[in-house]
């Protein structure tokens, strides 16, 4: 199904981490256009245990706010003192060492609100952000995984330090109920695009929830996966881009229509690096994998110092395939 990129199409993202964030900065030019903009909305997930959003779900309960904030900041219409203020983390040693100001200003927010879909909304008008920003669920859930030899990893901090293969994952609760607002959005788009991002604790979150899951898997629309650029170690070392295609199958029940895949290479100091640390390119063995129609371009960032998409690359490479879906 063939879709007109320049018509206001209902475009749904999902991910966590940097990998959502980064994703939504390449489209927010699209939300932005003053003729038929695309209506954008990030599904985020909110596993995190790690950093300020660990410290403060420990102290205060509730669901992360710290990759909610990392997206409102990507949304942000204008570069502003207001998005710089979501990003700020204090220094020094006091309790207040560490925190991220946005994490605080969410929490603050959901406590006057009573409601974090009312709470996100407030903080997005302050912001004038391009786009909505729903939770995937706001029931507190842990990550949990096991790897081949039966270890179990408890928390998101210690799934990303698992050795891959992993065996299995899921959440507890096993069945958080989703946010309704995520759903919808979920059911009315016209384009679900999976972002890029750490695959067993940004990308698979999201899809562990059953009501979610099943809604992607009944949606007649097309479901476009952008292809992560490096492994990560531990999490996903020696992993193809097969191992990510196959783990999305597999453990989160979901086919994309086509994956968005990266093919070339980053510079050779960039490069050792990533290979000193575990690291090394995801790239496509041709043009199909696992039985997915896989598109190939060179989406990296050439003037940053690691190794990133490029957004404008991205969003070009976005346009073409639902041109010619």
């Amino acid at each position: 199904m063939a879709l007109d990129p320049d018509l206001p199409l209902r475009v749904v993202t999902l991910g966590g981490g940097t990998g959502l964030a980064a994703l939504l900065r390449a489209l927010k030019s699209e939300a932005e256009r003053p003729d038929q903009p695309w209506q954008l909305t990030g599904i985020v997930t909110v596993s995190d245990n790690g950093g300020s959003s660990g410290r403060l779900r420990e102290e205060l309960g509730g669901i992360p706010p710290g990759d909610l904030r990392n997206c409102l900041s990507a949304l942000t219409r204008e570069e502003s003192i207001l998005s710089d203020l979501l990003s700020y983390r204090f220094k020094g040693e006091g309790s207040l060492a560490g925190h991220s100001l946005g994490n605080l200003m969410l929490l603050a927010m959901v406590d006057i609100t009573g409601d974090w879909v009312k709470a996100i909304r407030q903080l997005s008008g302050v912001l004038v952000t391009a786009g909505r920003l729903y939770p995937s669920t706001t029931v507190p859930v842990t990550l949990c995984a096991e790897d081949l030899q039966g270890h179990r990893y408890v928390g998101e901090t210690a799934v990303n330090e698992t050795i891959a293969p992993i065996q299995s994952i899921w959440l507890e609760p096993e069945a958080p109920e989703p946010l309704p607002e995520a759903m919808l959005a979920i059911l009315r788009a016209d384009l679900i695009l999976l972002a890029p991002g750490s695959l067993y604790t940004s990308t698979l979150p999201n899809l562990l929830i059953p009501e979610l899951r099943r809604a992607l898997q009944q949606t007649t629309v097309p479901i476009l996966y952008i292809a992560n650029l490096m492994t990560e170690p531990g999490e996903t070392s020696g992993l193809d881009l097969e191992g990510h295609i196959r783990a999305i199958l597999d453990i989160g029940g979901i086919k994309p229509t086509t994956v968005l895949a990266n093919d070339s290479l980053p510079s050779p100091e960039i490069l050792a690096r990533y290979r000193e640390e575990g690291g090394c390119p995801i790239l496509p063995s041709g043009p199909e994998t696992a039985g997915i129609p896989v598109t190939a371009e060179p989406l990296l960032d050439l003037d940053a110092s690691t190794a990133r998409h490029h957004p404008a690359k991205v969003l070009k490479a976005i346009r073409a395939i639902i041109t010619n879906y």
